[in-house]
């Protein structure tokens, strides 16, 4: 009778993947995008207060290379058309345009952000994450691993990442910056250069425990 216990129990704890190696799954299951290739996509966002009435809206032109690194953001619906993007390191703005220190600053966190968001989950894969698995739940009616996600330079965020079990891709994630939530849904996936990418997103924020559309987000890929 004991040796058909433990046999159970070893059995159990086969099927029982760790979190670095449910994140490795993803990342194959998601696929990687190689040296000589690049995306580029439009991005149209839409974003709301938490009445429903709409914020403001905005189209952006992406382009993104993985090794070496570079993100080019360009803003189509503004009276300046900003060019911005990083390089290797270094910031790169519309030639034309003189920008202040703080615009310089916010472009680059436009770019880690954008590049963070689109990349995933392979920005996880970074020694400097500490990452452990939760228990398994339901995200948006999916089957999904979920692992909670701390990084050793940012510990006051917290990432959850919910990955579909059946696709093995990012369903969506949760983030407690700052001591506030938001929630992230990849409505809808598509694949571009070989790699899985958000084609509909949907931002939730919390204000005081109730949820509301902060933003929606449309991704338009091409293989140019």
């Amino acid at each position: 009778m004991k040796s058909i216990l433990l046999l159970i129990v070893l059995l159990f704890m086969s099927c029982q993947k760790s979190a670095d190696s449910v994140l490795e799954d993803t990342i194959i299951s998601t696929g990687v995008l190689s040296e000589k290739d690049s995306l580029h996509f439009e991005k149209k966002t839409k974003l709301f207060r938490s009445d429903g009435t709409l914020e403001r809206a905005q189209i952006e032109k992406h382009g993104f290379h993985s090794k070496p690194f570079w993100y080019q953001i360009k803003r189509l619906n503004t009276p300046l058309q900003e060019t911005f993007g990083i390089k290797e390191k270094s910031v790169f703005t519309s030639p034309q345009n003189n920008y202040s220190e703080e615009q310089i600053k916010a472009f680059k966190t436009a770019v880690y952000t954008s590049r963070f968001v689109l990349y995933q989950p392979h920005v996880f894969k970074d020694e400097k994450a500490n990452i452990s698995r939760l228990k398994d739940s339901l995200f948006f009616n999916q089957k999904c691993y979920q692992l909670q996600i701390v990084f050793d330079d940012n510990s006051n965020d917290v990432w959850k990442l919910f990955i579909n079990k059946k696709s093995g891709l990012v369903q969506g994630y949760d983030l407690i910056h700052n001591g506030r939530k938001s929630l992230i849904h990849n409505e809808k996936m598509t694949q571009s250069k070989g790699l899985w990418v958000p084609s509909v997103r949907t931002s939730y924020m919390f204000d005081q425990d109730k949820a509301f559309v902060r933003a929606k987000y449309w991704y338009d890929y091409t293989d140019k």
